[in-house]
Order: structure tokens, then C-alpha cells, then sequence
């Protein structure tokens, strides 16, 4: 399997900060056909975080920070969990099997691995320690969406941070995104970092340096000016956060 490089947007950028973004895209690497999967899956959010991309592109006009995206479906295999963990290629999508996924031996998994899961996290941590060398308190922002309804559960969070070591990103986040009137956001909603979460934690756990996910609910990605006003919110946080001295 070839290697599949990620996509690096702002890749001079000139602020202190970079942004991940771990499921950007659709793309499955030759070999692997569709999976195993019914060509209507590719346009769920088990595929890839829907409307990331595209906000992360929004986003890469109006704050000068490098931002990476994979570009790869997470059901390949998950750069935002460790290697060992069972979903880090999942085998069934709500009981329907993904059969390209089924009792892959450890090379198969390896290969998986080594085409996409390390180049990816290779090109982060290069641009990481460059924003490290470069500036004293740069950030790291994961920027993914998720579903309003996720297994029959109604999510009331418009948006919502996540984090594990330290909270001050997003502290800074939720207090100016909650300026505006009528955005519901969730503090570790409605994903947890508490028991880590491998992208922030891998590049930035121990650091002292602010760090954090963050997640848009997907119906509020749905049109372009969804995902420009999303952007202006993130970005607006986001340069706060420098001109606040909360990364520098």
C-alpha cells in the first residue's frame, strides 16, 4: 500500500498554533474497492467527520496557522486512536460488516499503518515541534463534527471542547464562543478527553502548552454560509486566544 501523505494548508503559517484535523476525508486507498460497503455510506458520518474539510479550508483564510487534515476515511484506519485499540479498524458500521476490515492479519494492519496512521502523525509532529521552536506558547486545536443523533440520543451541544491535560484552551474557547446568544457548548461534551484522546494527547500531553478538540455539530456544516460563519467563530476564538496571551 502506498503511502497516503496529508493535505497541509497554511503550511508557513505564521502564528503560533496548529490545527489537526483527523477525519477529513472519503479517500480510500487503490486496493481497497469500497470496503465492502454500500456506496450511501460514504456520505455518513462514519465515513469522515462531514463538513470538516470544507470548514477547515474557511478556516485556513482567515487565521495564519498550519492546518493538517487526513484525508483518508477513518474506517481505513483511525488516526485519532492508538494502534492497539479494536476501533482503529472497525469491522461493522450499526451490524453491517466491513468486510475489507474483517481478520486482516498484523502485516494488513501494519500496512494500513504505515501508509497512512504514521505519515500523517509524522507531518504533524514536524510542524508541531517547528511552532515549538518558533514561538513560546503556541496551541493545538483538533477541529472535528460530529452527529446531532448519535445511536437515538438527542445532543442538545452546537459545539463542544475536548480535553484531558490541561483545560485552558478550553476555558478560553467556551467563554468566548458563549458570547453569543443562543450557541449551546459543551465542556468534554459531547466526547470526553478525560480518558485521552490520542491526537492531542500524542503531540501535546505533558507540554504545559494549550491544547484541545473541538467538535460542530454537523447540521450546523450543511451549506457554505454554515461553514463560513462556524469559521469566523473559530477563528475569531482562536486569535483571541493569541492576542489574550493565552498562546503566544
Amino acid at each position: 500500500m502506498r503511502a497516503n501523505p496529508p493535505i497541509v494548508l497554511n503550511a508557513g503559517g505564521r502564528l503560533p498554533g496548529l490545527i489537526a484535523v483527523d477525519h477529513a476525508g472519503r479517500s480510500i486507498p487503490p486496493g481497497l474497492g469500497d470496503l465492502g460497503l454500500a456506496p450511501a455510506w460514504q456520505d455518513s458520518h462514519y465515513f469522515c467527520d462531514l463538513g470538516v474539510a470544507e470548514l477547515a479550508q474557511e478556516l485556513a483564510g482567515l487565521i495564519d496557522v498550519p492546518i493538517v487534515l487526513c484525508d483518508v476515511s477513518r474506517l481505513v484506519i483511525d488516526v485519532n486512536r492508538w494502534v492497539d485499540d479494536p476501533r482503529s479498524i472497525p469491522v461493522a458500521l450499526e451490524n453491517t460488516p466491513i468486510t475489507a476490515n474483517a481478520a486482516l492479519s498484523c502485516a494488513e494492519r501494519e500496512a494500513r499503518q504505515e501508509a497512512v496512521f504514521w505519515p500523517y502523525h509524522q507531518v504533524l509532529g514536524t510542524i508541531w515541534e517547528r511552532q515549538m521552536a518558533r514561538h513560546a506558547r503556541p496551541f493545538f486545536f483538533a477541529l472535528h463534527s460530529c452527529t446531532r443523533v448519535f445511536e437515538g440520543v438527542h445532543r442538545p451541544w452546537d459545539g463542544g471542547t475536548i480535553w484531558h491535560d490541561d483545560d485552558t484552551l478550553s476555558r478560553h474557547l467556551l467563554r468566548h464562543l458563549g458570547t453569543e446568544e443562543g450557541l449551546v457548548l459543551g465542556d468534554n461534551q459531547p466526547y470526553s478527553g478525560r480518558n485521552g484522546v490520542y491526537t492531542v494527547d500524542w503531540h501535546s500531553y505533558g507540554t504545559g502548552l494549550p491544547a484541545c478538540g473541538f467538535e460542530v455539530t454537523n447540521d450546523l456544516l450543511e451549506t457554505e454560509p454554515d461553514r463560513a460563519r462556524w469559521a469566523c467563530r473559530l477563528a475569531g476564538a482562536l486569535t483571541a486566544a493569541i492576542a489574550t496571551g493565552v498562546a503566544a
